[in-house]
């Protein structure tokens, strides 16, 4: 553990200036929301979205699974002499299992779109903040008119990045549905058990791989209007260009929130507790109870609402390269803490 901390403290040393840089971004992705405060509404919109899409799609879903042939199955030797068990099931034919998964398709790009299409438009009203000299002119309406320009210009994009992890997610639903296919015709066979883990894990980690790339390219197709094929190169090299300064943002951003949603839902749950108490305490055995489900809900709704403060931190940092490569700290667009950085590091 000695070692381990010697290890963390030379990190922090030779790390410190991006970690000072990842400060001040953090701080100025604080100031672009208070800019903005509408824009932290705009995950009510998503998920609104998405639960019109899900009702449909459930309608789809229920009307697909009544296509299935009821059938009646006997097992004899249910544990009493004599006794056999019958139980009903459905089989689905061929048309029908490949119907079933081309709705589970369509239920990943529409969920990964409309995820994308959340992440573009913050990326796009936090660029459009970054980019601009008066500040005072930052507001409602630059979150509407970022909403209209990735609708009318970079829908395709967003049902681009969002149809590859689309793909990937359904060959690990396939890969899982083989999986335990095979391991019910091989009684248990540890070493298909091993394979199946092995392939899941790795489509795992590539699935990661492009949500991370997927993001940075949503992020430079906000800044500067370009594919998402060309958004995306730009990325990974900024990436590969930056990875001091990406590592140190994201953890430094990652403890800020972190420390936000544990204060969020205590504070949500000292307050239930209290109005609880207060109100219904002589009704309810345990208060314990309510006050733990309110604090699980206020951990969501607080994860929910912080993945725009993520987002912005992440763009921030993408304009704030773009800024120091395409201006040299000569008229650049960086305010206070980042603007101070570039005049001592320049």
């Amino acid at each position: 553990m000695y070692v381990v901390a010697g290890l963390i403290a030379l990190a922090v040393i030779c790390l410190r200036k991006s970690i000072m840089l990842s400060i001040g971004i953090v701080k100025e992705s604080a100031r672009c929301i208070h800019a903005m405060p509408t824009i932290l509404m705009f995950p009510v919109v998503q998920s609104v979205a998405l639960i019109v899409f899900l009702v449909v799609w459930l309608i789809y879903a229920v009307y697909l699974a009544s296509l299935g042939d009821i059938m009646v199955k006997t097992v004899a030797d249910s544990g009493v002499e004599g006794v056999d068990v019958q139980y009903r099931t459905f089989e689905y034919d061929e048309d029908t299992q490949q119907y079933a998964w081309f709705l589970l398709f369509c239920l990943y790009w529409t969920f990964y779109f409309i995820e994308a299409v959340g992440s573009m438009v913050v990326a796009r009203a936090v660029a459009s903040w970054y980019f601009v000299r008066d500040k005072s002119t930052i507001g409602t309406t630059t979150v509407l008119h970022s909403m209209r320009q990735v609708i009318t210009y970079h829908l395709g994009t967003c049902a681009f990045g969002s149809l590859i992890i689309a793909i990937v997610s359904l060959i690990r639903a396939i890969l899982a549905y083989i999986q335990k296919q095979v391991e019910e015709k091989t009684d248990d066979n540890k070493f298909v058990k091993a394979v199946g883990c092995m392939l899941q894990c790795c489509f795992w980690c590539l699935e990661q791989c492009i949500r991370f790339l997927n993001k940075h390219a949503y992020i430079q197709t906000a800044i500067f209007s370009t594919s998402f094929c060309v958004s995306a190169r730009n990325g990974f090299f900024l990436v590969a260009r930056n990875a001091g300064r990406i590592g140190a943002v994201s953890a430094v951003s990652e403890v800020v929130i972190i420390f936000g949603k544990i204060f969020i839902t205590a504070t949500t749950g000292v307050i239930s507790y209290y109005l609880i108490e207060a109100n219904l305490g002589d009704d309810l055995d345990s208060v314990l109870v309510p006050v733990i489900f309110i604090m699980i809900m206020a951990y969501f709704v607080a994860s929910l609402f912080f993945s725009i403060f993520s987002m912005a931190v992440d763009t921030i940092l993408e304009c704030f390269v773009a800024d120091e490569e395409m201006f040299n700290g000569d008229n650049c667009y960086a305010e206070h803490d980042l603007k101070e950085w570039i005049d001592s590091n320049g």
